[in-house]
């Protein structure tokens, strides 16, 4: 673990902040321009579809072949796109379309990487620290997701776009050298030459279908991305085109989802905060989120008196969002990681991905169509009671699981 945390570490900042300007500064690009929530929307969607029809491909990838080259060759042929896309923005004006090919090739080759490299987890550290460095992990996450948009907000405002994309293409040039350096614990057995990958995504498919839990949770994800879509869609138009926030502040405010995020990974990257209920700790925290999922549009119902007002209200609300989000995200990551049988954990990550993912393109271009016909308030007040039925009714059938769970923690 010493040896591999802080090359994962750094090469995660580093290739997680370079996604990160590239996809704040392509959605600011294209809502400043277009002024349409559908053409945003349709970026996102580009940036989601790769992940969401690729996972479990990514999956069997994982658990077929040598992991350590899969994570290093998804850095380059980042870096590589990135570099292609500074030359091509400099010849000619880059439009929606663009930005969607560029965002769709990028989610591609990260999926690889993200599916790969959290089903590596296991192999790069040792079970009792599996809570560690998927905290620790998470606060990189958290802490790429606080800079990254406010370095894109203040870039974006300094330079133009094709000099802009040096920075995120060297970056992600930098995260497959530091990735090169991670030493694997042990060697994934590879699948024999004549079992196709089409056989081993299936095997993968039905393995999870059998497991209730794990299948109940996947089903809830797919519910719940639906809605939580409706966030990434919808409060860019709020605070950008309804309340007329500035690029900086609008950055400011995003970051602060991945503060909260942070201060939850560190507090529960230290052993007082060892989670021993998994599942008792996703199911306050899911309800938790959803009943804060219907405040984004309170400025809309209720004036507040200036944007300073505004921003502090959104400041506490993503600050407390992304905390309880991180209660949700780790107990189930571990879950995973411990009850999955190593030999199938690639690919039930990637089916799991694909499954939860498959509903947000539709989500996307459905908040994006209603976002210009319905006040985004009530699509706020619709998801946020939505998604308290749907875990409600998740939760009754791990009732039985969550019971015996809490049992054996005492």
């Amino acid at each position: 673990m010493k040896r591999n945390l802080p090359y994962l570490l750094v090469g995660k900042f580093s290739s997680l902040f370079g996604s990160g300007l590239f996809a704040f500064v392509a959605g600011l690009i294209v809502l400043k321009e277009t002024g349409s929530g559908l053409q945003f929307s349709l970026v996102l969607l580009a940036g989601m579809l790769p992940r969401v029809l690729f996972s479990p491909v990514a999956g069997a990838f994982a658990d077929r072949f040598d992991r350590k080259k899969i994570i290093v060759s998804m850095e380059i042929a980042s870096s590589v796109l990135l570099f292609l896309t500074m030359t091509l923005s400099t010849l000619f004006t880059f439009h929606y379309y663009h930005f969607m090919i560029v965002s769709g090739l990028l989610t591609l080759f990260s999926t690889f990487l993200s599916v790969t490299l959290t089903s590596s987890i296991p192999s790069l550290f040792e079970q009792d620290d599996l809570q560690k460095a998927n905290s620790l992990m998470q606060s990189v996450g958290s802490a790429s997701g606080i800079s990254s948009p406010l370095a894109a907000g203040f870039l974006y405002a300094l330079m133009p776009f094709h000099f802009f994309v040096i920075l995120p293409a060297t970056l992600f040039l930098l995260a497959a050298f530091l990735d090169s350096r991670l030493l694997f614990l042990e060697r994934v057995v590879e699948k024999k030459e004549d079992t196709s990958m089409v056989s081993e995504i299936k095997e993968g498919f039905h393995y999870l279908l059998n497991q209730r839990t794990l299948w109940t949770l996947t089903q809830l994800a797919l519910v719940l991305n639906f809605f939580f879509i409706a966030l990434e869609v919808l409060f860019p138009i709020i605070a950008l085109e309804r309340l007329e926030l500035s690029s900086v502040q609008f950055g400011f405010i995003e970051s602060m989802f991945a503060v909260g995020l942070l201060v939850a990974s560190v507090l529960l990257s230290t052993p007082r905060f060892k989670i021993r209920r998994p599942l008792a700790t996703t199911r306050i925290s899911l309800y938790q989120s959803a009943l804060l999922f219907a405040l984004p549009a309170l400025p809309l119902i209720f004036p507040f008196p200036g944007d300073t007002w505004i921003v502090a209200y959104y400041v506490t609300l993503f600050l407390t969002f992304g905390f309880v989000i991180l209660r949700v995200n780790i107990p189930i990551q571990i879950y995973m990681q411990t009850e999955t049988d190593p030999r199938y954990l690639g690919r039930v990550m990637g089916v799991i991905e694909s499954m939860a993912l498959g509903i947000a393109p539709l989500g996307t271009v459905l908040f994006g169509f209603l976002s210009d016909y319905v006040p985004l308030q009530w699509l706020f007040l619709f998801s946020s009671v939505s998604m308290l039925i749907a875990i409600t009714i998740a939760m009754g059938r791990l009732k039985t699981v969550v019971r015996s769970e809490m049992a054996k923690a005492g």
